[in-house]
């Protein structure tokens, strides 16, 4: 087992006590976050200029295994119920109102969802419809075959991880279990009062209104499985991943029954500990709590059992960025940061107000759109245009609230009194987040709206026109030059308010902003899905001539249709005219930057792209120009539309 991760965070907590400012100065020198953003950055030149090849025999296996410890098979293609994408998406914005087994949402914060069974059956289905292999894809001529999952993951090389502690589950025992998604099943790494054990590590009050839980999920990250390609930029699509992990159990498990929410502001170094992974490459990211009243027989005292974590690779290559930067956003104690954190939560403004989906609403269950979920590795641009109502459907429900402890509205023990914000509604009290992802959309085909750049406010619910005109060539560009951005319906750009999240968290905010476009990305993934469309996640995408296109580099307050104007002449490129792109007899396939896969053009220049190439412009020496520390910048782009069909993509498991 390589040890990069723990020798990373190697005297952390004595640094911490020494640095000026004491405990929790690291993380609040906010410059390091700024940095290794910009240091990340893609651009036209810089991906020429540092080629990777990838060491194929020395891919990290995509599966954990826990050598020693029990194993315990979980049913296979389970039932479940009969719940709305839709539906359940409106429920968790609104703190699980309405859900089964609950008594309304204030019963399902207060743990009243004693009618829901839980076993054996309830945790197949849990995972199975969240975390679980869905299909697999076999490559041509080489008949390598591998598999896809239920949420998805940046170039398909999952490095989340899922951790569970059970407390007064029908037929198994207390404890703590590991899941296998190869072979569905649990693996049991410890017994006794795990639940409790995470409980007190992350500060839960026994006393507090969520009575004491019977399941938390943790999700950890092995960071290696993403860098082994992505390298030092790495960091950022293990957090996507994990932003689509959290969405993906919440609204599965909210569909069973049971409302939770994220707690992702713990001590890093004392959760480790618990979950007896210090000396591990597993690095704990967040945790996903539900609340459930576990009885008052208190179970044996919680302890590992000796299992041995299975080697993913013969050899661990340090990405010293990387493990700076996570190192950089550990917190050593919760308290360290409540002045500047948590107890900021009042001055939050809430972005996404919940509101019921209207009665005749599109919708399809659940339970079958998770499942059939794929990443679309190309867009038919001759599709039909996508009907209004449907693109505007997909972005109020993937822009909605959601439970998570940095959201402001899912605060557990000690630091809930007078820290969790409600408003009055014409009916009832909602309970409203803050975000911190701003749209911008690159409308190509959607009926009803002219073809041009567009920002959508989740506040009002409503688009704002920026510019007209045809942006595919340039959403293409921006994109990594993948045609997909150009040949979907539309295309977005999420922009983070990274400025706020550093004010807020000191670094650790930087986890949280790529979580929060992790979570709205994964139900736009849904939301197509479920209205007959297709999706897909690019993690690639040219930093900074995005902030130039939508004006946000301007050194003046310029119009931002200036910076579209300038940017179209500057970037255009040229796009297939059929989406041929994966269709060709026999394409040289590599894994995408941005999705799972993407066939290599044979054309000249760069992949599936011909044409002219963006001017260089040089750089100025001011920060607020060059993007060094632009208080708002992209992390995530996306792209929707009718996908062309994968030749590769088999029969899903069963």
């Amino acid at each position: 087992m390589t040890r990069l991760l723990e020798r990373a965070l190697a005297g952390l907590g004595q640094d911490a006590e020494s640095r000026p400012g004491g405990p929790g100065a690291l993380n609040h020198e906010t410059q390091r976050l700024f940095a290794y953003h910009h240091a990340t950055k893609h651009t036209y030149y810089s991906v020429r200029a540092r080629a990777h090849f990838l060491d194929w025999r020395n891919q990290p296996s995509p599966f954990r295994v826990y050598r020693g410890a029990r194993t315990i098979k979980l049913e296979r293609n389970p039932s479940f119920p009969a719940v709305g994408t839709f539906e359940a998406m409106a429920r968790l914005g609104e703190g699980g109102e309405g859900g089964r087994g609950s008594k309304g949402g204030k019963g399902a914060r207060e743990g009243t969802q004693s009618a829901v069974r839980l076993d054996s059956v309830w945790l197949s289905r849990l995972l199975w419809y969240s975390m679980a292999i869905s299909a697999w894809k076999q490559v041509p001529q080489s008949g390598i075959r591998y598999s896809l999952r239920v949420n998805p993951s940046s170039g398909n090389l999952h490095p989340t991880e899922t951790h569970l502690a059970l407390c007064g589950f029908d037929g198994l025992d207390d404890g703590l279990y590991h899941y296998r998604a190869d072979t569905h099943a649990l693996e049991r790494r410890g017994r006794g009062d795990w639940v409790g054990e995470l409980a007190r590590a992350l500060e839960l009050d026994a006393a507090a209104r969520l009575a004491r839980p019977r399941l938390i999920v943790a999700l950890t990250s092995i960071f290696w499985r993403e860098a082994w390609k992505y390298r030092d930029r790495a960091y950022r699509y293990c957090c996507h991943d994990l932003g689509h992990a959290q969405m993906s159990i919440l609204l599965a498990a909210l569909a069973l029954g049971h409302y939770g929410g994220v707690m992702a502001h713990f001590s890093d170094l004392r959760l480790a500990r618990t979950l007896g992974l210090a000396q591990s490459d597993e690095a704990p990211m967040s945790f996903l709590v539900f609340s459930e009243n576990s009885g008052d027989k208190a179970p044996p005292r919680a302890e590992l059992e000796s299992s041995t974590p299975n080697e993913l690779s013969e050899e661990e290559v340090p990405y010293y960025l990387l493990l700076g930067m996570h190192r950089s956003t550990v917190l050593v104690r919760i308290k360290e940061s409540e002045e500047t954190s948590l107890g900021g939560f009042e001055s939050f403004t809430s972005s996404s107000p919940p509101t019921s989906a209207p009665p005749t609403a599109p919708d399809s269950p659940l339970g079958a759109v998770v499942r059939r979920r794929r990443s679309a590795l190309d867009f038919d641009p001759q599709a039909e245009p996508m009907p209004r109502a449907t693109f505007e459907q997909m972005l109020d429900f993937a822009t909605r609230d959601w439970p998570a402890d940095w959201r402001g509205n899912f605060v557990l023990g000690k630091r809930e009194a007078g820290e969790i914000k409600e408003v009055e509604g014409s009916t009832k009290k909602t309970w409203q987040g803050h975000d911190f992802i701003e749209l911008y959309l690159y409308v190509h085909r959607v009926r009803g709206l002219e073809p041009g750049v567009y920002r959508w406010s989740a506040r009002d619910r409503q688009l704002e026109q920026l510019h007209t005109g045809n942006v595919q060539r340039v959403a293409a560009y921006l994109s990594l030059e993948q045609p997909l951005a150009g040949h979907a319906s539309f295309a977005i750009s999420m922009i983070a308010d990274l400025e706020a999240a550093a004010r807020l968290f000191g670094n650790r905010g930087y986890r949280y902003v790529h979580f929060e476009a992790g979570a709205i990305g994964q139900r736009l993934y849904l939301g197509a899905e479920a209205l007959g469309w297709n999706a897909t996640g690019i993690g690639a995408f040219y930093d900074d001539d995005v902030h130039r296109y939508l004006g946000l580099l301007e050194e003046t307050g310029a119009e931002s249709t200036e910076s579209v104007y300038a940017a179209e002449q500057a970037a255009m490129v040229t796009l297939e005219t059929q989406a041929t792109t994966i269709s060709g007899a026999s394409p040289e396939v590599t894994i995408s930057e941005s999705h799972e896969e993407q066939a290599r053009s044979t054309q000249t220049g760069a992949p599936g792209v011909t044409g002219a190439m963006p001017v260089e412009r040089p750089s100025s020496g001011d920060a607020s120009r060059d993007g060094r520390r632009l208080p708002r910048q992209v992390i995530y782009h996306f792209a929707v539309g009718r996908a062309v069909r994968d030749p590769r993509l088999g029969a899903a498991e069963e």
